[in-house]
């Protein structure tokens, strides 16, 4: 089809309704991701005619005013006018050196929108502003919407954190260039500020250096890897965990997967991100994660080989000065190619072993008076540090480079939950923070193991903290590690809506913050996440427990997860889909059934979910009377991988402890426990169970399993039920903790009870 003057024709059609008739807008019908600062709806609306124009009156309002424009010309096939003379209507930006950075103001009338700032990021979050007050067809290309209309609305609003950003890894599984221009695209929208590119890892090397081209001749490629495997196994059933084709190519006979970025490409996407306000933080892991270097320049390395050790691979050796000369010959390009403040240089998860048995390392922590390993790495974080502090950049780490101590001028990135000291000896030493915690900013992580809530609700200023160490957090970043994310579509799903949770609690105040109101909103942000096409997640059907025990027949009541969906199930254990029974009242269930319901809001379904639904008779108590208050305990360290391998010993040797907890064993990691010991029921009934645990837990009464918990996650609660006749019966629970959190907690309800605590007079030994 031909496009003549579409604006014009369209425009046209506008104007020949009612212009004295404007709609104005209830409170339901505005929709702002994050939250304003202060918001005000009044009577009327703007709609954008063929008369509109944009007017700009200096160079910092331009790309702002050029993204409006453009917006109208991928829905409407043409731009909107800019111009530099001073309007009485239209859109028009004007200056306010009040403001400060990045704030801005938004008044809507019949007549203008008038967007005022200080400066070019500022005018443009008032245009995302404006863009969200739009029709979410503005999103689309050709798009049919006949009423560009904009609530009349007064708008002041700032920023929270400096710090706005999002992650991605590009080394386990790749990302073009035109998925990453679209995952900034989603950033800008929602006002994030700064992309995080991890470039390098174990798996691959992802960015040209000149002076090395074996990094990206070699290492940017790799056979098929453990994570293609489960990624290839998992899309047996799941097509989301298809792996992108276009990263498969011949080299040398094979069929291998991989892809850089040229240092070319690398500065189309800083430009483009730049005009979108984002900037874009390069990391370059090291010494640990290297093994795409090292590779390929076994050199590095303290055996002159690559390798693994027990969980991570061999990293860089430290004794040698070809390490850092290599690094920081590295870290010259990269310097050079990125213009934003700070160089990212990982730091995590070294295997420090390597350096225990070398005599180089030895000798280089003799020679330099260091008292141990992670002193040997802080020594080789200090050279880093002062090399791209000549070159006028900041060093940002992840949290274990705090270990070995660190000069105030370093940032670091928190991540791991189970290390809260590094957070406190960061703050105290004055080094800046952002805050990306595993347990609620891996986006990586399943939704369920990371709700949509969890994101939300978090706090980023740890509790405990004074003002003076508050002003060292900058802000927050959310993580997507692609081990097992291996297309764009599957990135999407696991990053929304999470990343809106994410950008609520980076820009609007604490105080602001209201998860009720902001799930309101999200119903209207799903409309323009459609527009988008973003493969966002929707949660499971609720009503139920993950295994439902009943006696004579079970009545279930299933819940929607999002207002206006529409439920399918099954009860004879097949998949649902809309081929299945639609759900349109609360039914009963009077024997032993497997429950699989799904939801759908237009195209996009909700995760599926399974629940035993089982007819149970009563469980007989055992004749004891043990000693109440305290459950005996067992734990064993590095002897399993998962919780469904942990068996007793011979000669088991149990501690007392008052409740089912991680306790004793903080920081610690692979470890497994038993606990043993009686529950009290305090009358016949139904008894529901759950544990809370990261990683796996299994809670057994007699020899039934009532909870599964299991496999490695973070933290994440499941349940059951089972019918008990009054008296004492058999608790086991079963816990494995794999790299790193160690949360576990038992609880129970009672018949017509609360949730409790599994403690007190109801445990026994």
């Amino acid at each position: 089809m031909k496009y003549f003057s579409s604006l014009v024709v369209l425009l046209l059609i506008l104007n020949s309704c009612d212009t004295k008739k404007t709609k104005t807008f209830s409170n339901d019908e505005v929709s702002i991701v994050p939250k304003p600062s202060e918001m005000v709806i009044a009577e009327g609306s703007y709609k954008f005619t063929k008369e509109t124009k944009i007017s700009v009156a200096n160079d910092a309002q331009k790309p702002a005013a050029k993204y409006l424009s453009d917006l109208f010309k991928t829905a409407i096939g043409d731009s909107i006018t800019i111009v530099n003379t001073k309007e009485d209507n239209g859109v028009i930006f004007s200056e306010d050196e009040s403001l400060t950075r990045e704030a801005y103001t938004l008044e809507v009338t019949p007549k203008k929108i008038v967007i005022k700032a200080s400066d070019a990021a500022g005018y443009f979050y008032g245009v995302q502003t404006l863009r969200q007050l739009l029709p979410p067809s503005i999103e689309t290309e050709n798009s049919e919407e006949q009423n560009w209309l904009v609530p009349s609305i007064s708008i002041k609003d700032g920023p929270r954190f400096a710090w706005r950003g999002m992650h991605m890894d590009f080394s386990r599984h790749f990302f073009s260039m035109d998925e990453v221009k679209t995952f900034l695209d989603y950033m800008a929208l929602y006002k994030l500020n700064t992309y995080h590119m991890h470039l390098t890892d174990d798996q691959g090397w992802r960015i040209e250096v000149k002076k090395y081209p074996l990094l990206t001749e070699k290492g940017a490629w790799r056979v098929e890897s453990s994570h293609d495997k489960a990624c290839k196994e998992l899309a047996k059933t799941d097509p989301s965990f298809t792996i992108d084709e276009r990263h498969y190519h011949d080299r040398d006979g094979k069929k291998m997967y991989g892809g850089f970025f040229t240092q070319d490409d690398i500065k189309d996407i800083i430009a483009y991100a730049a005009e979108r306000q984002i900037e874009v933080i390069p990391e370059i892991d090291m010494p640990g994660h290297f093994k795409s270097a090292i590779d390929n320049y076994p050199y590095l390395s303290c055996t002159g080989e690559a390798g693994w050790g027990e969980l991570f691979s061999t990293p860089a050796c430290l004794g040698k000065e070809t390490t850092y000369d290599f690094t920081k010959n590295i870290l010259s390009e990269i310097v050079d190619l990125f213009p934003s403040e700070y160089i990212h240089i990982g730091g995590d998860e070294v295997n420090i072993q390597s350096w225990k048995e070398c005599p180089l390392c030895q000798k280089a922590i003799k020679d330099n008076h260091l008292k141990d390993e992670h002193e040997l790495q802080s020594f080789f974080n200090r050279e880093i540090e002062d090399f791209l502090k000549s070159k006028g950049k900041r060093m940002m780490g992840w949290d274990e480079i705090v270990e070995g101590g660190i000069s105030d001028k370093t940032s670091m990135m928190w991540w791991r939950n189970w290390a809260p000291d590094m957070l406190t000896k960061a703050a105290n030493n004055g080094n800046d923070i952002v805050m990306t915690p595993c347990f609620e900013y891996y986006f990586d992580a399943q939704h369920e193991v990371t709700p949509f809530a969890k994101v939300y609700n978090y706090e980023p200023i740890p509790e405990g903290f004074n003002q003076d160490q508050s002003k060292y957090i900058l802000g927050v970043q959310a993580n997507l590690w692609s081990e097992m994310i291996p297309n764009f579509k599957r990135l999407q799903y696991m990053a929304f809506p999470r990343l809106l949770a994410l950008a609520e609690t980076a820009w609007t105040s604490k105080e602001d913050k209201d998860h009720e109101d902001f799930e309101k909103r999200m119903l209207r942000q799903y409309d323009r996440l459609d527009a988008l096409d973003i493969q966002y997640h929707i949660p499971s059907v609720t009503g139920f427990k993950d295994k439902v025990a009943f006696l004579d027949k079970a009545t279930i009541d299933l819940q929607a997860p999002l207002k206006g969906m529409d439920i399918y199930y099954t009860t004879d254990g097949s998949v649902p889909s809309r081929d299945s029974k639609k759900y349109s009242g609360p039914f009963e269930i009077s024997e032993t059934a497997t429950l699989n319901t799904i939801a759908y809001r237009g195209e996009i379904a909700s995760d599926e979910r399974t629940a035993l639904i089982e007819k149970q008779t009563y469980m007989e108590p055992v004749g004891i009377t043990p000693k109440t208050g305290s459950i005996k305990r067992w734990a064993g360290e590095k002897q399993f991988s998962v919780v469904d391998e942990v068996t007793l010993p011979k000669n088991a040797s149990f501690t007392p402890v008052e409740t089912i907890d991680f306790s004793g064993y903080d920081g610690k990691e692979q470890v497994s426990m038993v606990f043993k010991g009686y529950f009290y029921a305090a009358e016949d009934g139904l008894y529901e169970f759950a544990t809370t645990s990261d990683d796996g837990s299994l809670l057994y009464i007699g020899k039934k399993m009532v909870v599964d918990n299991g496999g490695n996650h973070s933290a994440m609660e499941k349940n059951g039920m089972v019918a008990l006749k009054k008296g004492w019966h058999p608790l086991i629970v079963k816990f494995h903790e794999a790299t790193g959190g160690g949360t576990l907690k038992g609880w129970y309800t009672a018949p017509n009870s609360e949730k409790q605590v599994l403690e007190g007079a109801v445990i026994g030994e």
